[in-house]
């Protein structure tokens, strides 16, 4: 598809990147941190959805979105997709990196901030964006911009695979609203979800969306 700036597509009023960047340092240090042992989340197992998924779906170009230290990343160049992932974590990127060089596999691991892209991941359209547990970790004025450049990088009939965690609306911090996946639905189709308890009991759901809404 054409490259198409992702400025083009932000409305006036937003912050400059000098905010942006301002903003996001103590969130980037925070994930940095975590990466100089074993974060929480890095379980280095494969998510049992993102399996189903590659089971039953040809290989194509897939788009990882907060891929951390590449397990799942790993998991689809392994079953012969064409891969891609992104996280704002340097030690994640670099770690991801020494894992697919071990593996003998061929992964594009890139710096980056998943709301703001580099542009030349707008050069193609993907037949998956995967996203475990980054989304929901994102402010309504990000979501929005991940969701505007969802449109643009999902190839016809391609689909996001996301999982997330719930929070009651007042609550602050990450987290899903109750009423986000309805809100979702208005641009993308829902294909299926799966809900579940994180083991702190929080509510949880993977979901596969698709491109179109037809």
């Amino acid at each position: 598809m054409p490259q198409r700036s992702v400025a083009q597509h932000r409305e006036p009023g937003h912050q400059s990147g000098n905010q942006r960047a301002e903003m996001m340092l103590p969130r980037r240090l925070f994930f940095n941190l975590w990466y100089l042992s074993k974060p929480p989340w890095e379980t280095g197992i494969v998510p049992p959805e993102l399996v189903e998924f590659i089971e039953s779906n040809p290989a194509g170009r897939a788009l990882d979105l907060g891929c951390g230290s590449g397990t799942s990343s790993l998991a689809l160049a392994r079953a012969g997709w064409t891969v891609c992932g992104v996280d704002f974590a340097n030690l994640a990127i670099r770690k991801a990196r020494q894992k697919a060089r071990s593996a003998g596999l061929s992964v594009d691991f890139v710096l980056g901030n998943v709301t703001h892209l580099p542009l030349n991941l707008f050069d193609r359209t993907y037949d998956l964006v995967l996203d475990v547990g980054c989304f929901h970790g994102l402010n309504p004025e990000e979501r929005e911009h991940y969701l505007d450049d969802l449109d643009k990088l999902l190839a016809p009939g391609g689909k996001w695979l996301m999982y997330g965690f719930f929070k009651p609306e007042e609550q602050a911090g990450s987290g899903l609203s109750f009423d986000e996946p309805q809100r979702i639905g208005r641009r993308f189709k829902l294909l299926w979800r799966k809900d579940g308890l994180e083991r702190n009991e929080r509510c949880s759901s993977w979901f596969c969306y698709k491109a179109d809404l037809r």
